[in-house]
């Protein structure tokens, strides 16, 4: 995958996840943090699951593996949405800044996930499962906001392209 294909991919990440997490204000406290049918219990450790994801796997290409520690564990203060959202606008943007640093031959080199001969993969499909298993998350999050009246809209990678990366533009989610 090239640097501009993959970057493309990364803007819609960051575009998305603005937008959910600016969407998720509009949840009540109790709604934010009230056990629910996501994968993590509620929105807020969904959110906070999220973001820690993005930041582990971005540390593991750069070369700093953080193993089994959390974003939390590790100094960032993630205990409500303010500061979730805006750790997230950070890592998308770390996120963005690492991606548009390789060429070709850094996006094919081969990282190991673990010891065995086959537990490698090219570092752009890092990249890659960084914005799949955002969408993961951001779906359930989006059906769960719904639920509570807060619909975050379309969120359609085909407009990707076109879309403003987070802190380019005037408004705090492109709504």
């Amino acid at each position: 995958m090239d640097a501009d294909t993959l970057l493309a991919f990364v803007r819609f990440h960051a575009w998305a996840n603005d937008r959910i997490l600016a969407t998720a204000a509009d949840l009540s406290d109790e709604e934010f943090r009230r056990t629910a049918t996501l994968d993590h219990g509620t929105a807020f450790q969904t959110f906070r699951h999220l973001v820690d994801v993005d930041w582990s796997w971005r540390e593991f290409c750069t070369g700093n593996d953080v193993g089994e520690t959390y974003a939390w564990d590790q100094g960032f203060v993630l205990e409500d949405l303010a500061t979730v959202h805006a750790f997230c606008l950070q890592e998308d943007e770390r996120l963005r800044t690492y991606v548009a640093s390789l060429d070709d031959a850094a996006l094919s080199e081969s990282m190991a996930l673990a010891e065995g001969p086959d537990d490698a993969v090219p570092r752009w499909l890092i990249v890659a499962h960084i914005v799949n298993h955002g969408t993961q998350h951001r779906s359930e999050l989006a059906r769960y906001l719904t639920e509570c009246g807060h619909s975050p809209g379309e969120l359609d990678l085909l407009d990707a392209p076109r879309l403003p990366w987070p802190g380019d533009r005037g408004d705090a989610a492109g709504r």
